[in-house]
């Protein structure tokens, strides 16, 4: 594979070239038997799944069109008006542009123990800039406590296949792909919009349909998708730039500048952790209110949270709540019960006349009733007593 960047578009835009990306051994050749569109047994010239009997050359298929190839139409280039067979596109080669492409482990995207192959990869002449120097310093100069820069060549492209060699057309396979831009409008179909002109020619589409193709087509025999396949789509983009995430970047570059990436975290880690917990030492969360009534909270947002302690149909609601569940009635029970009754189990004169009088209540007022309320509950009030 070769890698190198288009001279009209900018150094941003980088060219990936690969000559064989069905073929993820080390040895030369071509691998048909992955993807249905280049599948072809008989060596006819016409793709098994449009063949008629894919095991005899003799047979081929009837008449091709683009609707009947389904699928695999971008491969079909017309028909032969001698032959009238199929005019088939069998490269194996594509040309895929790419907007600032990074790259993967050398040492851990091939592994065909794990069925890992490197499709795509750097030439030998790339190197990544480890020191940002802007120059190509390769080899170890730790003595000089500097940091090497990295040789390539390095993995851009990598695919990860359930079976061997990804020969197995019901199986998963995941396509890893070092840049999210190759699927862009501008670059999948530059005819699309003027101002994309300027874009060169490129195999964006061609791959992209290939591998839909792949993962698709589950039958020898057809070019329709299959009734459970799945293609899913996944564009891992840079964060955007926000307030609060360079905020915590710049504390996080000072941190691991003045100490370490180890102490960094620690340091984080130990002011996370403090200021939890003085959240927690300063709120105290109250109970249900029905059943335990709070006072009086001190604090920052206490007079709105707790508003409805100024409410004087709350504080109420409140008593008879408690007078109900003190003498373990239901609320049919409680809501039978005589006015006289009431006033023997309450006891107080102060809570009775709040209970049964309306009118507005001072602040100071209420507060006091519920302190007065408090006290009653702590003491257990009055219980009712059942012959």
């Amino acid at each position: 594979a070769d890698y190198s960047y288009d001279n009209d578009l900018g150094s941003d835009f980088v060219w990936v070239n690969t000559t064989s990306a069905f073929n993820f051994t080390s040895s030369q050749g071509m691998q048909t038997n992955v993807n249905p569109c280049l599948r072809d047994v008989d060596k006819d010239g016409v793709v098994d799944v449009l063949d008629e009997d894919p095991s005899n050359p003799e047979i081929g298929a009837p008449f091709v069109t683009a609707n009947s190839a389904g699928l695999c139409a971008h491969r079909f280039q017309g028909t032969d008006p001698s032959t009238n067979q199929p005019i088939w596109d069998w490269t194996q080669d594509y040309s895929l542009l790419t907007n600032t492409p990074s790259a993967f482990e050398k040492a851990t995207s091939y592994n065909p123990a794990e069925r890992r192959y490197v499709i795509a990869k750097t030439t030998q002449d790339s190197w990544i800039d480890n020191n940002d120097d802007g120059n190509y310093s390769v080899g170890s100069f730790a003595a000089f406590g500097l940091a090497g820069d990295e040789q390539g060549p390095f993995p851009v492209y990598v695919r990860y296949c359930e079976s061997i060699l990804c020969r197995g057309a019901e199986t998963g396979r995941v396509h890893f792909i070092s840049d999210g831009s190759v699927l862009i409008n501008s670059i999948y179909d530059p005819e699309s919009d003027s101002s994309y002109l300027a874009v060169p020619d490129n195999d964006n589409r061609r791959w992209a349909l290939d591998l839909v193709a792949e993962a698709l087509i589950l039958n020898d025999n057809g070019t329709s998708p299959g009734e459970h396949a799945l293609v899913i789509f996944d564009e891992s983009r840079h964060q955007q730039p926000t307030i609060f995430g360079d905020t915590y970047n710049l504390v996080y570059y000072l941190l691991i500048y003045f100490t370490n990436d180890w102490m960094a975290m620690l340091i984080l880690f130990l002011l996370l952790f403090i200021l939890l917990e003085a959240v927690l030492i300063r709120k105290e969360d109250p109970e249900d209110w029905r059943h335990v009534f709070r006072v009086v909270y001190y604090g920052f947002g206490d007079a709105e949270r707790y508003k409805y302690y100024q409410r004087p149909e709350k504080i109420r609601q409140v008593l008879l709540t408690r007078v109900r569940n003190l003498n373990a009635l239901t609320r049919e029970e409680f809501d039978a019960m005589p006015a006289s009754e009431l006033q023997g189990m309450i006891r107080d004169p102060v809570l009775v006349r709040f209970l049964f009088e309306e009118r507005n209540y001072r602040p100071d007022e209420l507060v006091g009733i519920v302190r007065r309320i408090k006290q009653w509950g702590e003491s257990g009030g009055s219980t009712r007593v059942v012959d």
